[in-house]
């Protein structure tokens, strides 16, 4: 239970390192420091988007959950799984609170 809490205080924002434009319905985006090139399914750039400010794993749920049909702890698992993941690529910054 520790560990949702430090969530709960967590806020992710997206790093101003990344450049993007839309295909459609997804995000291609590329780091300029790393190289790399990413790509976003429709819900994980619904999230880049939202956290164009800072915003906590619960503010994002809240959101999703009412414009997408997904349990509220489905969303945390899955949401906090990728929040996770574009921490460790350098895509969003996490500053706890």
């Amino acid at each position: 239970m520790e560990n949702r809490s430090s969530d709960q205080r967590t806020k992710y924002t997206r790093n101003s390192r990344t450049i993007s434009g839309r295909l459609h319905d997804e995000l291609v985006m590329m780091d300029l420091e790393q190289g790399k090139y990413f790509s976003l399914n429709p819900v994980a750039t619904r999230i880049w988007d939202l956290l164009e400010k800072e915003m906590t794993l619960d503010e994002l749920c809240t959101v999703l959950t009412e414009e997408y049909d997904v349990e509220s702890n489905q969303c945390m698992d899955e949401v906090r799984e990728l929040l996770e993941e574009m921490e460790k690529l350098g895509l969003v910054g996490a500053f706890r609170g």
